[in-house]
């Protein structure tokens, strides 16, 4: 038998290990991400406020992207868009109004300075004046042996809480019990009639009150059922008011303990309540305005005559700020990393299927939701619809702000602990020659912090993608380059185009999330939690 030359046969097998290891990820293109984000962050849409015109342009050129990637309509009547019904409420500044009585004497706290009001969305001028009682991280946790109510009664009182959730419960549990709607419940159940929150020593490192203030211009949203009911809105707590540590020092000014010492044992997440003296009496001024914004919604069908039926979601957020408070002059939000990178990557990610003829075996979903800024509304009113229609989302991608501004030798894959996506994504992240790292700040409670909880609170397993730590350019800091970020360019008009962004790692994170949704979508077995998963405990999935 004739034997080949070393040299060709050298080449034939290269030739062949190339062969094997295209597939999908290879049409994967950093130029075209680059042109998405280019136009989604420019100044023509200014800044993608939720049901604003520049969200409605945004969501049109992701409507055309669809198109062109052949996916089907997943919206209303046939269309791409899902119109998600909104409540504005936009706190008046002269409507406003926080005073303390304390025997003789009355201290008259003042806006900014003192306190931010919540919106209202149940009237457009409320009063509230109760007696106050201070219940600790408002937490009622049995299993922890934490019990913030132990020994109070928050009946027909306002109460003040601290944010957050004690830094010595684990990370999952710290994640849901600094969850605003979980904490609201209890306060609800319990019978208080109105909350000041503060924020405790980790929260006001992250925000500063200075920039809370700053960004109060911000309207607050919240959607509506077809009986035009806000959801999440708890009536029940006729007012919630922000107050700072300067405001809340004098509302302990004559308790058992002072504002410094229950700060303090809050540190040590020591459970604690007790009657604050006096009466508070607040006051607001909502305006209110009924109007909507849209998801887009395109599906790619499932090839598998019984598989076809269940869906892998992948999702983004379209919107930001808008237009506000100038900066340095500016006054546009573009949201360049937050969260036209994302929108962007998943635009390719869709493309590069179909670019590839693939034809997987489950339904892959692709939603680019609004409102994620105003409390994740668009991905929860499309879970909420989609369970009603008794759709079976078996899985969630979620990609929001990677901070893709070096290359790396890491990915993350915030949730991969909770569920067996968690060895999809390691296996995704190897083929395309990187490690998979843990998240580095998980006091930071990442994962209920954007859309991918909306499916994990109806028991869907989810991941969220980021880029990781490790820097392929020793003088690059990436950890600087992050601190940074979060510090000047988050949530501000500087988030734009002359941020750093390294297209070839927004590529490649594109090329993972197309190896995770294949592998997903083609798998005989849906994704399923861990065993003993605390998420999976507190959401358990549905039947």
């Amino acid at each position: 038998m004739a034997r080949l030359p070393i040299s060709l046969a050298l080449l034939l097998s290269a030739a062949a290990a190339s062969a094997a290891d295209r597939g999908p990820w290879s049409e994967v293109h950093p130029a075209t991400i680059r042109s998405h984000v280019e136009f989604l962050a420019a100044d023509l849409l200014e800044g993608r406020a939720a049901a604003s015109r520049g969200h409605d342009i945004a969501a049109a050129y992701v409507v055309s992207q669809f198109q062109q990637a052949d996916l089907q309509p997943g919206g209303d009547d046939k269309s791409y868009l899902q119109r998600v019904p909104l409540l504005e409420a936009t706190p008046v500044l002269p409507g406003s109004s926080a005073e303390l009585v304390l025997e003789d004497d009355t201290y008259t706290f003042e806006y900014g300075t003192h306190y931010l009001p919540n919106a209202d969305f149940s009237s457009a001028s409320s009063t509230l004046s109760a007696p106050l009682v201070f219940a600790g991280f408002g937490i009622d946790a049995p299993e922890l042996s934490h019990n913030d109510f132990e020994n109070i009664d928050v009946k027909g009182k306002i109460a003040v809480v601290f944010s957050g959730a004690p830094a010595k419960f684990s990370n999952e549990r710290r994640a849901y019990y600094s969850w605003e709607e979980r904490k609201l419940t209890t306060l609800v159940e319990k019978g208080a009639v109105g909350v000041i929150t503060v924020d405790s020593s980790a929260d006001i490192k992250r925000t500063p009150w200075e920039r809370r203030v700053a960004m109060s211009w911000i309207p607050q949203m919240r959607w509506i059922d077809a009986a035009g009911v806000p959801q999440n809105a708890f009536p029940a707590l006729k007012l919630r008011f922000r107050f700072n540590h300067d405001a809340a020092t004098q509302l302990f000014e004559t308790a058992p303990t002072s504002f410094a010492a229950a700060l303090a044992a809050s540190d040590e997440g020591t459970p604690q309540g007790f009657e604050l003296p006096g009466m508070l009496t607040l006051s607001a001024t909502t305006g209110l305005r009924k109007t909507e914004s849209a998801n887009v919604v395109g599906v790619l069908p499932g090839s598998d005559p019984q598989l076809k039926n269940e869906y892998v979601v992948v999702t983004a957020h379209l919107d930001h700020l808008g237009r506000g408070a100038a900066v340095n002059g500016d006054t546009v939000y573009n949201g360049a990393h937050d969260n036209a990178v994302g929108i962007g990557i998943m635009l390719e990610l869709a493309r590069a299927l179909h670019a590839s003829n693939a034809k997987p075996r489950r339904s892959v979903i692709f939603a680019a939701v609004t409102a994620e800024e105003k409390g994740l509304l668009g991905s929860d009113f499309f879970a909420h619809q989609a369970q009603a229609q008794d759709k079976k989302l078996v899985a969630n991608l979620n990609l929001d702000m990677p901070l893709t501004f070096a290359p790396v030798f890491d990915f993350v894959a915030l949730g991969a602990q909770h569920s067996t996506l968690g060895s999809v994504a390691r296996q995704a992240v190897a083929a395309q020659g990187y490690r998979l790292s843990t998240d580095a700040a998980p006091e930071q409670v990442r994962f209920i912090r954007s859309d991918q909880f909306s499916f994990i609170r109806r028991g869907i397993p989810s991941l969220k993608l980021d880029t990781g730590y490790q820097p392929r350019n020793p003088s690059t800091d990436l950890d600087d380059l992050r601190r940074q970020f979060l510090a000047t360019h988050y949530h501000q008009p500087s988030d734009d185009l002359t941020l750093p962004i390294d297209y070839p790692t927004a590529a490649d994170l594109a090329r993972i999330g197309v190896r995770i949704v294949l592998s997903v979508a083609n798998a005989s077995s849906a994704p399923r939690w861990a065993n003993d998963d605390f998420f999976a405990e507190k959401f358990p999935p549905k039947q």
